[in-house]
């Protein structure tokens, strides 16, 4: 180490990148269109306004969003959706920094900052997330749960994310490995892949490895951020944006008396009927299946399933 800096060449082993630039465009523009389709399809809702007292609305996105203190009611599903989440926030602001270092030349990555968040805290919650992903997976798979709808969809997105996240562990581990990093024990899942591929891949192996498993890695996030608005992968933005919006007055209190007599229609018999809140809070469904496990005609075993009909008034939304 001797006085040097820490931190680590961004792009090491990765020549052509400006592929990388050009295929992020399709990416975002697809993106674009699959936001785009669904901001349309809320408009289409009659006008409330839900954007009063921000102040309040900040605090429930940070109490509910960030805290996920609803999440966690349902222990199990509570602790590895919060180590999803958080280790996805972590991830995204490291990526952030890595973009802010290398493409704006600003030398943010370097020093005891790229020791402690850049290398260990980053390391550590990718393992986390890992960990997180992992639990889903079983909890889906392993340990089937009437809750859940069990789509191709749902597992498909499991799999997504576990393959970028162990690839980029990968990479992490090859490059420190075949560069002999000085600072790679502050990486220390990263630093374990090393010491074991150290123990029977050579350093030109390690470096083919390293290229391939990048532009896979590479090409997966963008499929990933492409396909997003078109599957539950949406969720942290629409989540984000049902919560900010939700009522803040108790629950109970918008309830008005119903006049059986008026001819007035009675609930809601078109999408022309609901508000463009009610349609976000459509596409803010996940199919977690937590409404029909609290709802009273489906405890006592009537054939009513909240989850079932939010689905299909969904898809209807985008029809």
């Amino acid at each position: 180490m001797n006085g040097e800096l820490p931190t680590r060449e961004v792009m090491w082993n990765i020549t052509h990148v400006w592929v990388m630039y050009v295929l992020l465009v399709p990416t975002m523009l697809i993106a674009g269109y699959g936001l785009y389709r669904r901001l349309i399809a809320w408009r289409r809702g009659r006008p409330e306004n839900r954007f009063d007292q921000p102040w309040k609305r900040l605090q429930m996105v940070f109490q509910h969003g960030v805290v996920q203190q609803a999440t966690w009611r349902q222990r199990f599903a509570g602790f590895f959706h919060a180590m999803i989440f958080w280790g996805m926030i972590i991830l995204t602001i490291a990526t952030t920094v890595v973009f802010v270092h290398h493409d704006f030349g600003l030398p943010i990555m370097q020093g005891q900052f790229y020791l402690w968040f850049q290398s260990l805290i980053v390391d550590l919650f990718g393992a986390f997330t890992i960990l997180g992903v992992s639990l889903a997976a079983a909890r889906r798979w392993l340990l089937p749960s009437k809750q859940l709808v069990h789509s191709w969809e749902g597992s498909m997105i499991l799999v997504l994310l576990l393959v970028i996240l162990v690839s980029g562990f990968l990479l992490e581990g090859w490059r420190i490995a075949a560069t002999n990093d000085p600072w790679g024990a502050w990486s220390p899942f990263g630093y374990l892949v090393a010491a074991m591929s150290k123990s029977w891949m050579s350093v030109t192996a390690m470096q083919w490895a390293h290229v391939v498993t990048w532009w896979l890695h590479m090409a997966l996030v963008f499929v990933g951020l492409a396909w997003a608005p078109y599957t539950k992968l949406v969720h942290p933005i629409t989540a984000v944006l049902n919560l900010y919006t939700a009522p803040l007055k108790p629950i109970g209190a918008a309830l008005k008396a119903i006049d059986f007599e008026s001819e007035a229609p009675l609930g809601v018999n078109s999408l022309a009927g609901f508000t463009w809140k009610d349609l976000l809070d459509l596409d803010s469904c996940t199919e977690c299946g937590r409404c029909t496990a609290v709802c009273p005609a489906n405890t006592v075993g009537k054939i009513l399933s909240p989850r079932d009909a939010i689905l299909d008034l969904q898809k209807l939304s985008h029809t």
